[in-house]
């Protein structure tokens, strides 16, 4: 693609020119997101200009994941939402369905688990409606599984990363399988299945060393970090997150950095280097203030109380205390608040549709009453006017002219039906007066 795309740059600028640059963005993302970044804004700046809006939109994605994967959460978002209302524009639903994907990502980072879950399913469902490939519905399945394995649904997330590696394995995707083996090795290491773990570790480490895949390996080489520090093989446990500390700088993942950062500073308090434990929990504690991390904010302020304790500091170990039961509040808070806010949306959602039921059905019986009323009218109507009638035998002319009994023509201008008798007064004319005494 850098070949096409030296080719192309001799060429006008055009739409093929964006397609490549957004392409090669995408392929850069975990083996070079500066050079990601640089394509992105390089392509977004030529979208605007000659009015290519899908590519402006693929453009404004991958600007949001970068960012995401960089912690910059707000920027990121921002990015996604003018990449959906692009998408939106121009009717293009798969764009939309990426996008809720990246929106996901974000709010997984940011530790909102459920926003997450709520648009990886959306993603999946827009996939799944435009005729997504099978690499597509994948990726859907191996979000959805990283969100079930927050929860602790240990079943179903493996459920899905085994949907997402059937499919690898058979086209031979190479990075996204070691993603996938990557996740299935920690879904083992929850199920306490250790052995399996480190084996699908290892498998996603070798491949992702092979590929240059920068982020996946300073990842893989933190779950393996965990592994050995859950089997107390703390040396191996600390050369696998050196390793994982000096990946995630290279590439300025602050994210990754805080977490290693927490993983070293356990490690050291376990083994006794307790000043180094400090200075590196701190560090991670610092970044995860600033990007608003609060589960890695909890997770630091936990370690640095331990090691308050561990150290004999009983009043800094109180201090750390106090602001990790502050933290917790402020997530749980923070939690609570999200899930007023959905089951406010949820609630006027519901009571719009409830309102435009009422008013269907107030215009079906209000439709219903008018049908009623014209047809009532509408017997009236032909009832109504001068009727000529025979001044000798009292027939009725019709508006054709022609002469009829007056009961024939009301029975067929009307719903009323004619019986017939004699009053007394025919009855004496008729019969005479002897007649109606009987």
């Amino acid at each position: 693609m850098e070949k096409e795309l030296e080719q192309l740059r001799l060429e006008p600028p055009g739409s093929e020119l964006a397609t490549v640059l957004n392409k090669l963005a995408y392929a850069c993302l975990h083996l070079d997101p500066h050079k990601a970044e640089a394509y992105a804004m390089e392509v977004l700046d030529l979208a605007e200009k000659q009015g290519f809006l899908l590519e402006q939109a693929k453009s404004c994605n991958t600007l949001g994941t970068i960012n995401q994967e960089a912690g910059n959460f707000a920027e990121a978002m921002s990015y996604c939402r003018k990449s959906m209302e692009i998408s939106e524009e121009i009717e293009d639903k798969s764009g939309m369905a990426s996008v809720h994907g990246t929106m996901a990502s974000i709010f997984r980072s940011q530790g909102l688990i459920d926003r997450a879950l709520e648009h990886f399913h959306e993603s999946l469902r827009g996939k799944q409606n435009c005729g997504a490939s099978e690499d597509e519905l994948a990726i859907c399945y191996l979000n959805i599984g990283t969100i079930y394995s927050s929860l602790f649904q240990l079943d179903l997330a493996l459920s899905s990363y085994e949907f997402a590696q059937k499919i690898w394995e058979e086209s031979g995707d190479r990075m996204k399988l070691a993603y996938t083996y990557n996740n299935i090795g920690s879904i083992y290491g929850k199920k306490e299945e250790l052995d399996k773990a480190r084996e699908y570790f290892q498998k996603a480490l070798d491949i992702r060393e092979d590929l240059g895949d920068v982020k996946g390996t300073a990842s893989t080489l933190g779950n393996l970090g965990n592994l050995h520090e859950k089997l107390e093989e703390n040396e191996s446990a600390l050369e696998c997150f050196s390793r994982s500390l000096e990946l995630y700088e290279e590439i300025g993942n602050k994210r990754g950095i805080a977490y290693i950062c927490g993983c070293i500073g356990g490690v050291y308090t376990a083994v006794g280097r307790l000043p180094e434990a400090e200075a590196i929990i701190m560090r991670g504690l610092e970044i995860t203030r600033k990007l608003s991390m609060k589960d890695w904010e909890i997770h630091c302020l936990d370690l640095i109380t331990n090691l308050c304790e561990a150290k004999g500091d009983l009043q800094k170990a109180l201090q750390y205390s106090g602001e990790l039961n502050i933290c917790i509040k402020e997530y749980l808070n923070e939690k609570s608040m999200e899930k007023i806010a959905e089951l406010q949306v949820q609630f006027e959602t519901e009571k719009k549709e409830k309102e435009a039921e009422i008013y269907r059905l107030k215009n079906v019986e209000l439709s219903r009453m008018n049908d009623k009323l014209r047809d009532a009218l509408a017997h009236v109507r032909r009832l109504q006017g001068m009727l000529p009638s025979c001044a000798n035998c009292k027939k009725v002319r019709d508006d054709d002219g022609y002469w009829q009994q007056i009961e024939s023509y009301i029975s067929g201008h009307s719903d009323a039906k004619f019986s017939h008798g004699l009053c007394p007064e025919c009855m004496i004319r008729l019969y005479g007066r002897d007649f109606l005494k009987e």
